[in-house]
């Protein structure tokens, strides 16, 4: 299994490599490609204005993920937090706020160490740049920090983060983490109520509670796009900078590709919640205390991978074969025809359709 990963790895960064440098630059451009444009909310006049002009950008992951009502709702709230398996233990959440303003107070002063925060993830993470994820744990109460952070340019800077940002990119239709992450929340109520339908999941998997913060003062992005969908043109502003705020899982083991058992289970959750749950065998992992499976990361599979139609999933070696397949075609099977009926007839990630 190791074997396979690592050789699908080795194809898919050659693959990379090659169609970066494939196109010659006297073809020209087709006028019908879609382009986007971002820019700081109330630009400064010399402050600039950044583009990407890609086939692969879509309608949906670009300007239907973030939703402003959804955000807002699902806020963290101001008063009493109770611990995720201690109801009797609480945490103000105004103090936890304040927790997480002074934490991107000081990755803004590029600081590598935190007064409050311990570093579990900072791979994706460029401080230079001020872009990427930055994944931390609470030094002083049972909670994690996921802060996202775009600039307008790093936003329109996909094939530049890495082999993994590069391939979500591409077979997602213009996805990249920063928009992922606000699916986080509405896709874990989804899958939440998939499980309670169940008497068999409902007693073996649990989700840990999430929550949106967004720092005060700070200016937000404006995306456009153009020839993008049906639309010639359209705008949306989302926040340059948030954090998802969730539940600390304390775990007795994470699931394994070398475990035939967790590899099955991991399948078998992802197919029972309709694939919306990315079965990447790191998303999964035994709670100490409860002895359940936690499903720790949400994001809206079908729009991260791009499926219009749900896959079904009945081994890690075929799904893996089956997004190596998708990559190539996005990457280099689609015709002219093809590019354009996917602008004219846009559709939707399958579970939202």
């Amino acid at each position: 299994m190791k074997k396979l990963k690592r050789c699908f790895y080795f194809f898919l960064a050659s693959l990379i490599v090659f169609s970066l440098n494939s196109r010659s630059p006297l073809r020209p451009r087709d006028r019908y490609v879609p382009t986007i444009t971002t820019e700081w909310e109330k630009r400064h006049s010399k402050e600039k204005i950044y583009s990407l002009t890609d086939s692969h950008l879509e309608l949906y992951p670009l300007f239907k993920t973030f939703d402003l009502k959804h955000f807002k709702e699902s806020t963290l709230p101001n008063g009493p937090i109770t611990y995720r398996n201690h109801p009797d233990k609480t945490i103000e959440g105004a103090e936890l706020k304040k927790d997480v303003a002074t934490l991107f107070k000081e990755v803004r002063e590029h600081k590598k160490k935190f007064t409050n925060f311990e570093i579990l993830k900072k791979r994706d993470f460029n401080s230079h740049k001020q872009a990427g994820l930055l994944v931390v744990k609470s030094t002083k109460y049972p909670f994690v920090v996921k802060l996202f952070m775009e600039t307008p340019r790093s936003f329109v800077r996909p094939y530049n983060k890495g082999f993994e940002p590069h391939c979500i990119f591409t077979i997602g239709g213009g996805s990249t983490r920063h928009l992922l992450g606000f699916t986080r929340i509405k896709n874990a109520h989804t899958i939440q109520a998939r499980i309670n339908d169940s008497l068999y999941w409902s007693t073996r998997l649990t989700l840990p509670r999430k929550w949106f913060w967004s720092p005060d003062k700070y200016r937000w992005i404006r995306l456009d796009g153009y020839k993008i969908g049906n639309h010639d043109h359209i705008t949306i502003r989302m926040p340059a900078v948030y954090a998802i705020i969730t539940d600390y899982i304390d775990g007795e083991r994470e699931f394994t590709l070398s475990s035939k058992e967790d590899r099955r289970t991991a399948v078998d959750i992802s197919n029972h919640c309709l694939c919306c749950v990315d079965p990447h065998i790191n998303n999964f992992l035994v709670e100490r205390e409860t002895k359940k499976i936690a499903i720790i990361d949400t994001e809206h599979f079908p729009t991260m991978a791009g499926f219009k139609k749900r896959p079904r999933i009945t081994t890690y070696t075929s799904w893996y074969l089956h997004l190596f397949t998708k990559y190539i075609n996005d990457r280099f099977g689609r015709s002219k025809k093809v590019r354009r009926d996917m602008q004219r007839h846009p559709q939707a990630p399958f579970s939202l359709a």
